[in-house]
């Protein structure tokens, strides 16, 4: 993992219980929709990865946007799922990525 990206993920790993990597992505976005975790995000464009993991999550009822709160589609600047509508989610990766953290 980058500095870049460590100095992301830090600072998350105090307003969360977890960061975990769980093996493929579509497994990972599943997990959410399945509600065994509250939710899974990505920082970056990752265009092919979440398309069969965000159409499941969906049709399980899971909330699929990007990290703008935005409907999640290829090309996104992120990816963001989780079992319910997630203000609160979106609210801790906008700290996340703001160069102050707040």
């Amino acid at each position: 993992m980058t500095v870049s990206a460590w100095s992301t993920v830090l600072p998350a790993v105090r307003a969360v219980s977890s960061v975990r990597n769980l093996g493929p992505t579509s497994w990972r976005i599943a997990d959410p929709a399945a509600r065994r975790l509250d939710a899974f995000w990505e920082f970056g464009r990752d265009d092919a990865d979440p398309l069969a993991g965000a159409l499941a999550a969906r049709e399980a009822g899971a909330v699929v946007t990007d990290t703008e709160g935005r409907p999640w589609r290829a090309g996104a600047p992120g990816f963001l799922a989780s079992p319910a509508p997630h203000p609160q989610l979106l609210r801790l990766l906008r700290l996340l990525e703001s160069p102050t953290g707040r």
